[in-house]
């Protein structure tokens, strides 16, 4: 990349943040705990990320989309949140199990029928990955997809799949081969199910959540004697987990821009609440106790952000990006949630209330800890491919 480009690079993120804290300024908190408790989709706020493009960010342009990277994605991801939107599942859901998927590796007639519709807003998708009886041990998946004539059969059951109520599309991983524990990663394979709520023989029963967040809800889907076309295939038969693993850098460095704007957002309250506070003689602010915390907590996000940036720049190099993202989720998700614990602390008893907003960005970031990876996989990772540790645990 040349002197010339990183400037136009610039430019281009720079303007990306502008419209994003534009799109999330008209969009205040009592809007999005509505729409939550009403388990309604924010259609408004999505046509906006139509508008501008974001929703069409992998697509190519040929296709009605932008054309441009991972990059391009957390700048917007992470203003967006910064701003108050509640947008970070969003940006896992279309854009990357939708669009980037179909784009690297979707027939021609996959890509003409779903893109465009992505882009423009009219298109809305899951993916149903996660089992039971699997958990991150995602291998050892036991739904099965069996050839039969023209197509195949799904049964199974996964869990925690988010949004399946909205969406009109998912992206379903089933094994269409036995386990085989030399090549474990062969036999699986990777579906297009078209409107998946309307299919004879697929289940979706919501998960009753302690968190409230009837924006992408979370469900058990149970698959049994489910339908699926052969044009519905993506990618080779057996060889889905080649095209799976390519959504885990992108699914995790998404997750780890929305964490490092809700880690943002909950400094900037807390500063500005803390500037405004005065119950002695000066706003709290001017306490070291609460000052310290806050700086300490910038200064991490600032750190984790400049990994989560590395690794979208080599991913949409090409090149290797997995030690950069695992580093980079597991230092933000730790970092926004330790800023969001002091921003709680800051307010007080005001930091339990709907009218503070630091509560809710506790628990988000919070959940980042768990979801996409949880922390203890993401060390295994480090531990192991990165220090050249022994496994610190057995596959079967």
């Amino acid at each position: 990349m040349t002197v010339a480009d990183t400037g136009e690079t610039a430019a281009m993120h720079e303007l990306i943040r502008e419209t994003a804290r534009d799109i999330a300024g008209d969009y205040d908190q009592t809007y999005w705990r509505e729409h939550a408790a009403n388990n309604e989709f924010p259609r408004e706020y999505w046509d906006d990320l139509a508008d501008a493009g974001f929703l069409g960010t992998f697509v190519p342009e040929e296709y009605g989309g932008e054309g441009l990277g991972v990059q391009e994605m957390l700048v917007a991801n992470e203003e967006l949140t910064r701003a108050g939107a509640r947008s970070g599942i969003l940006f896992l859901l279309t854009p990357i199990f939708g669009a980037l998927t179909l784009t690297k590796h979707g027939t021609e007639a996959q890509k003409e029928e779903y893109l465009p519709r992505i882009a423009d807003g009219d298109l809305r998708w899951c993916m149903a990955l996660t089992e039971p009886n699997a958990g991150t041990n995602t291998l050892k998946m036991a739904t099965r997809a069996e050839r039969d004539g023209d197509g195949f059969v799904v049964n199974g059951q996964k869990t925690w799949i988010s949004g399946v109520d909205h969406a009109h599309g998912m992206l379903l991983i089933a094994r269409t081969s036995e386990y085989d524990p030399e090549e474990p990663t062969h036999g699986i394979s990777m579906f297009v199910v078209p409107e998946p709520t309307e299919r004879e023989g697929l289940e979706a029963t919501p998960i009753d959540m302690a968190l409230n967040d009837g924006i992408a809800r979370q469900f058990d889907v149970t698959f049994d004697d489910l339908r699926v076309d052969e044009e519905w295939l993506v990618g080779e038969e057996d060889l889905g987990s080649l095209i799976w693993f390519d959504t885990l850098n992108p699914e995790r460095i998404s997750t780890a821009a929305s964490s490092i704007g809700e880690g943002l957002r909950a400094v900037d309250l807390a500063v500005e609440y803390a500037s405004d506070r005065q119950v002695w003689a000066e706003p709290i602010g001017a306490h070291q106790a609460v000052q310290h915390p806050l700086a300490e907590s910038y200064a991490d996000l600032m750190c984790a952000r400049e990994m989560v940036y590395k690794a979208a720049r080599k991913f949409d190099a090409g090149e290797d990006c997995a030690e950069e993202t695992n580093i980079a989720l597991l230092r933000a998700s730790q970092a926004a949630h330790e800023a969001a614990h002091h921003a709680v602390q800051c307010h007080g008893g005001n930091g339990f209330t709907h009218e503070y907003e630091v509560f809710g960005l506790w628990v988000a970031t919070r959940v980042a800890q768990v979801a996409p990876a949880n922390t203890q996989l993401l060390r295994n990772y480090i531990g192991e491919h990165v220090l050249g540790l022994p496994r610190s645990y057995q596959r079967e």
